[in-house]
């Protein structure tokens, strides 16, 4: 059995073509394909913000309709969330992307989404911040108002909710047919935008992207900042950084989201079809459309049972991944203010990495989850994002001082068995989402290659065999992923999410190629250009 989240899925979906049977010419490194540059930056919605995904007109009903029936409830909020949705996790790499690149046009687009996050309203959506007032959000029990969503106060508020509607809509519609009421729809039978959380990990990227801006614009070569004490930027990034402290539990994670945070808990059974899966969630939202779920308890602060189980959820669950991310960002801080509380923050998410470790097959566990007054790591699914992340962010030099010498290059052989995609002469593809040898993420296949790099760099010396195993892996990933490029134009190309479309045991579905993906178009001129993101360029 496993636990899925209903309304609110991260559908950070996607796409692309078959597995790659024959490899390309090699690509050239520190090379920029504008027809994909010229892509990111024509997506664009009304407000400015990227939408996180496109479809080409022709296959869009095809698409929508693979996303469940008209009236399925989970089909219309996954449907308005790839027509006018945008990740803000998207949005940072799409940022860190354009302030790689420069220039007086790519920096002011770089800082809109700052600018937005710190304003706190977009659209109609008129507070995006998450904070104790109106709804609480409480990131500490026992300081439940110290983080706020009052757009007044700044400096003491809260996180962004992680998807957003790119052109500020609230009421909206369902982009397959246009309908604007349906039955059973959370809260209201008028089809409006229904992601309200508060992440973590997408957070963190909110900071590491905000600072790339920041030491773009005010770095000065020698260690030192120009003075700039006023810099959104770095107001946005400490602001949220405080926000994510609060949020550090005693085992040194940073949990995934504060109480509040809205999450429904189902069995679902693993040998269920797509469709049944998508009929419990309907018939389970039904119930609580018809008031079997009392939502005046939604209101309440930890008063009742029905609001434990449902807000509290996030705030006992830790992600590896929304860890490491901090990780990143918090030392980023740190190199720029010089503040110990971040240096603090870094020290506390170390000893939290090494209690998740499995050393029986080499790599970390997905994330812990607090269960009967103890944290307990979740050994059920293999998460490959936290090991390609674990490689770049902490280093093979860390991992290995840690847990004894080739650690880090034993995390990726466990990663490449059993996530890694391989063709008949054995050669790896990419890598999917978790116990996979079917699918392929473009995003995380990305990760995995600056994770090679990584390897390569550390063990050339002293293990030159590992490191050329490494530099294979590398283009042999990095070829295949032209399979998964899409021709928009004459002038615009685009990647695709993953291979096929089909359920990811963290929340989310994959899409089939004709959905096309910021997030994977912009990690891939991350990669081209060995952009690291999770460091300041030297």
């Amino acid at each position: 059995m496993k636990f899925v989240s209903i309304f609110f899925l991260s559908f950070c979906i996607l796409v692309q073509s078959a597995q790659a049977q024959t490899l390309t010419p090699s690509l050239k490194v520190n090379s920029v394909n504008p027809k994909v540059v010229n892509w990111l930056k024509s997506n664009l919605s009304s407000t400015g913000l990227p939408f996180s995904f496109q479809i080409p007109e022709n296959k869009r009903k095809e698409a929508y309709l693979k996303m469940e029936d008209s009236f399925s409830v989970t089909g219309i909020v996954e449907r308005m969330i790839v027509g006018e949705g945008t990740s803000i996790y998207d949005i940072a790499v799409w940022q860190i992307v354009l302030t790689m690149l420069g220039g007086k046009e790519n920096l002011e687009r770089a800082f809109s989404p700052v600018n937005i996050y710190w304003q706190g309203q977009l659209g109609e959506l008129y507070n995006i911040r998450a904070g104790f007032s109106g709804q609480p959000f409480v990131y500490n029990p026992h300081y439940p108002g110290a983080v706020t969503s009052n757009l007044k106060k700044f400096g003491k508020r809260g996180f962004v909710f992680r998807i957003l509607n790119a052109n500020g809509k609230y009421r909206t519609e369902d982009p397959l047919d246009g309908k604007t009421e349906s039955d059973g729809f959370p809260n209201s039978a008028r089809i409006h935008w229904e992601d309200w959380k508060p992440i973590a990990g997408e957070n963190a990227w909110v900071v590491i992207s905000a600072l790339q801006l920041f030491h773009k614009k005010y770095y000065q070569g020698d260690g030192t900042y120009q003075k700039s004490s006023k810099a959104i930027e770095l107001s946005l990034a400490k602001e949220i950084a405080r926000a994510g402290l609060f949020l550090q539990a005693r085992n040194g994670g940073i949990r995934m989201a504060p109480l509040g945070t809205y999450y429904y808990l189902i069995d679902i059974d693993e040998t269920l079809s797509m469709g049944k899966i998508t009929q419990q969630l309907d018939d389970y939202a039904k119930k609580v459309s018809e008031g079997e779920v009392k939502r005046s308890e939604k209101k309440r602060y930890i008063k009742d049972k029905a609001y434990l189980e449902h807000h509290i959820w996030y705030y006992e669950e830790i992600s590896s991944e929304n860890n490491l991310s901090w990780y990143a960002a918090l030392r980023m801080l740190y190199d720029i203010t010089g503040k110990k509380i971040y240096k603090m923050g870094m020290r506390d998410i170390e000893s939290y990495m090494k209690s998740v470790w499995n050393p029986k097959e080499n790599y970390f566990y997905q994330g812990a989850h607090f269960v009967n007054g103890k944290w307990q790591s979740n050994t059920k699914h293999f998460a490959t994002d936290v090991q390609n992340w674990a490689i770049i962010v902490l280093g093979p030099k860390k991992l290995d001082q840690w847990f004894g010498v080739g650690t880090a290059y034993k995390i990726w052989r466990a990663t490449k068995r059993i996530s890694g995609v391989v063709n008949k002469e054995g050669d790896i593809l990419g890598v999917g989402f978790s116990r996979e040898k079917e699918r392929i993420s473009i995003e995380w296949t990305a990760g995995a290659i600056f994770a090679l790099r990584a390897l390569v760099n550390y063990y050339q010396e002293s293990h030159p065999s590992w490191a050329k195993q490494a530099e294979r892996d590398i283009k042999t990933m990095r070829n295949a992923m032209e399979t998964y490029k899409i021709v928009v134009s004459e002038s615009e190309e685009s990647y695709s999410y993953s291979s096929r479309r089909d359920w990811i045991p963290f929340g989310w579905f994959s899409h089939d190629p004709e959905v096309l993906s910021l997030v994977s178009s912009a990690w891939i001129v991350l990669v081209d250009t060995n952009f690291n993101p999770f460091y300041f360029p030297k």
